[in-house]
């Protein structure tokens, strides 16, 4: 019932049918997330101070025509001059494309894009905890053991040295840590729902599931079938196909090495636009 979820499901479709990320990308990467091809640089501020309008700019549209914001300053001679300059590049040029990708890829800082890796490994550490078997080694974790693994505040560590109140004062700062990370994972998969990538937004809550919809989502919540157990290796193999190959196990839980995994995937988004030449010693 949430048009927002109709939407975006309608657009990206039903992702684990493709074997992994990159097969889904291939083919639906480009009608989802690249502008339409334009036949030139299209620039709507023109030197004399004119303006090319968009359908954006206008009450309603104009088909056929060339719509042009005039500066009430302009000498009547540069303003003709300009306007003949903006219709012989209108025509020249031809239709022009206002439109942008339809899902856009939101700027975030540095320190912004730096939790989208972490934040995630939190959110599914944190599910499975929750479903883990009373015999699994995760299955007594809080959210200090869920942190300190995931080395979430590497100054929060506690050391051998640390007496009891700085070990108490680390742990909580700890937990907050975690907790922040959670919510903002809650936060970015929220928005991917709706088609935003990556933000942290608070989003409007509406009315999703029809009684029945909400009623059978319940059942399968209770058979465990919601997230089914195998979410993880799923998701693994899903985004980590050629580490998902070679997995090897070991002592401990999978899950741990999964997370591992994701933890040490290359971020190029966080890497230096530039990076500064080393100064020669003398």
């Amino acid at each position: 019932m949430d048009p927002r979820l109709v939407k975006v499901w309608e657009d990206f479709g039903d992702i684990f049918k493709y074997q992994c990320f990159l097969h889904w990308w291939q083919e639906n990467g480009s009608k989802l997330f690249d502008s339409p091809q334009v036949e030139m640089r299209f620039n709507k501020y023109l030197a004399s101070g004119l303006e090319f309008l968009i359908h954006s700019d206008l009450v309603f549209a104009r088909p056929n025509m060339v719509c042009i914001a005039i500066p009430i300053y302009l000498d009547t001679e540069v303003a003709r001059a300009a306007i003949l300059d903006a219709w012989e590049l209108a025509r020249v040029r031809g239709t022009h494309y206002d439109r942008d990708a339809k899902y856009q890829i939101f700027k975030l800082d540095l320190k912004g894009r730096k939790t989208i890796v972490p934040a995630y490994r939190a959110w599914a550490l944190n599910v499975c905890v929750q479903q883990s078997l009373e015999s699994d080694e995760l299955n007594h974790w809080g959210t200090f053991e869920m942190g300190r693994h995931l080395n979430l505040s590497p100054r929060n560590q506690i050391r051998d040295k640390d007496n009891l109140e700085n070990r108490k004062r680390k742990q909580n700062l700890l937990r907050t840590t975690f907790c922040q990370n959670k919510k903002a994972a809650i936060n970015l998969i929220a928005n991917v729902e709706i088609g935003k990538f990556p933000c942290k937004n608070e989003v409007d809550v509406c009315q999703r599931w029809t009684a029945l919809q909400q009623s059978e989502l319940d059942k399968a919540i209770d058979d465990g079938l919601w997230q089914p157990g195998n979410w993880m290796d799923r998701e693994y193999s899903f985004m980590l196909p050629d580490e998902a190959a070679y997995a090897h196990g070991g002592p401990g839980s999978k899950v741990i090495y999964m997370l591992d995994d994701f933890g040490a995937v290359a971020t190029p988004f966080l890497a230096p636009k530039r990076i500064r030449a080393k100064k020669k010693v003398a």
